[in-house]
């Protein structure tokens, strides 16, 4: 049996032409988005030496998502795949500019920050649109090893980017990892382009802003255990991913390393995620429900090693489990979702989801940024993360729609 034979078994999405082309878009997307964010987290921490500085740059970068259900709407109405390439024209035009403002030496803190606020627009309508064209590249029984695969190179691209663009940072310059970026923005461009499935949701008018989005907010709302699952996603988001605008900080004040452990942990986290993700997509729809609450403790209890990290070895291994055990978390609630979504309302449910994500981090990061200058990141990384815990504890004992996921492994759309 040749090797294609046996990862066509394994993986079944990439039999299909179109989810090929689109998931390697996406994997440079990814990489694109990552190099931009270590770029931007470096240069700003370089120019103002605050992590609330880094944590408003991260904020306008992920703040626009709070808008993402707008995205959704526009996602369910327009030609998903004509978006999805408009958008990517979008990213890489910003991630150009950024490298031209440095390799000029005029880069200023708010200028990435204005320029970052671009780039999170940009996504909000992107990455919704992204999301529901995926269901429409594979058939239905291929879903889950389609998302499975999508998440393991969203989250595996952010070891991607700090391997390519990390040493550039002490030697080049960040205008070397800007131009990384770019690059990778471009490819995601014309793989984008190769993609032949149309796709379009439910959305008639555009002008009927409001009601198109009560549309998606009605189904999540009717859905009980799609309500728990987003709940515990916005947990799990604000308590224990929203670490990013810490790490520069870390660093230097933990580690005494400013640059090479900065670089080393942005890799843990995303080798950590990409092995993680890529043993999800390999085993399929083994004990789903069982690794959601598994994987929901493991994002919980790895920061809070993380924060008794007193050199680098230790910091760089706690980084590569927090991936690990987050990034499998997310990638199973997003199969979850996915499998249960109908397609008409996908684009606005799956923005909702990215709202109660990467909007959701935004603010945490900016809260977690300004409580690092006098707090110290260990406490941040400590108790938060054993709150979450708890959360979980909490959810499998006493939550109906929760508990009945991790036995079961699916969400049934039953209203409530």
């Amino acid at each position: 049996m040749s090797i294609s034979t046996i990862i066509a078994d394994r993986l079944p999405a990439t039999r299909h032409r179109d989810f090929r082309a689109l998931w390697g878009g996406t994997a440079c997307s990814s990489v694109a988005l990552w190099t931009l964010l270590l770029g931007n987290a470096w240069i700003v921490y370089k120019l103002s030496g605050s992590s609330f500085w880094v944590g408003v740059s991260t904020f306008a970068s992920m703040s626009p998502y709070l808008l993402a259900p707008f995205g959704g709407v526009i996602a369910d109405r327009v030609e998903r795949r004509l978006l999805v390439r408009s958008t990517r024209i979008g990213a890489f035009a910003v991630t150009s500019t950024l490298c031209l403002l440095a390799a000029t030496d005029v880069i200023a803190v708010w200028m990435v920050v204005g320029i970052a606020l671009v780039q999170g627009l940009v996504r909000a309508v992107e990455i919704p649109a992204d999301q529901a064209l995926l269901a429409n590249v594979v058939p239905p029984d291929h879903l889950a090893s389609a998302v499975s695969l999508n998440s393991m190179t969203q989250f595996g691209s952010r070891a991607v980017g700090p391997i390519l663009a990390g040493p550039l940072l002490a030697t080049v310059g960040v205008e070397g990892a800007y131009a990384v970026g770019a690059l990778f923005a471009l490819l995601a461009f014309t793989s984008i382009r190769r993609v032949q499935s149309r796709s379009r949701g439910g959305v008639q008018n555009l002008g009927e802003v409001l009601s198109n989005l009560r549309a998606g907010l009605s189904y999540v709302r009717s859905t009980g255990p799609v309500l728990a699952l987003f709940f515990i996603v916005v947990a799990h988001c604000s308590l224990t991913m929203s670490f990013d605008a810490m790490l520069p900080g870390f660093a230097e004040t933990e580690l005494h390393s400013p640059s090479g452990a900065f670089t080393m942990m942005t890799m843990g986290v995303g080798i950590g995620a990409f092995v993680g993700t890529a043993w999800l997509a390999i085993i399929g729809n083994t004990q789903r429900g069982r690794l959601l609450l598994y994987t929901g403790i493991a994002s919980g209890v790895t920061p809070m090693f993380m924060a008794h990290s007193g050199h680098v070895p230790m910091a760089v291994a706690s980084t590569v489990l927090m991936g690990s055990s987050q990034a499998m978390f997310m990638a199973l609630s997003a199969v979850l979702l996915q499998e249960v979504v109908p397609d008409e309302v996908r684009g606005r449910v799956m923005s909702l989801y990215l709202m109660s994500a990467g909007g959701i981090m935004a603010m945490a990061n900016l809260g977690f940024g300004t409580l690092a200058d006098s707090w110290g990141a260990p406490m941040l990384f400590m108790w938060p993360g054993a709150a979450f815990v708890a959360i979980i504890c909490v959810s499998a004992v006493a939550g109906p729609h929760l508990r009945r996921v991790y036995r079961t492994g699916v969400v049934i759309p039953a209203a409530t």
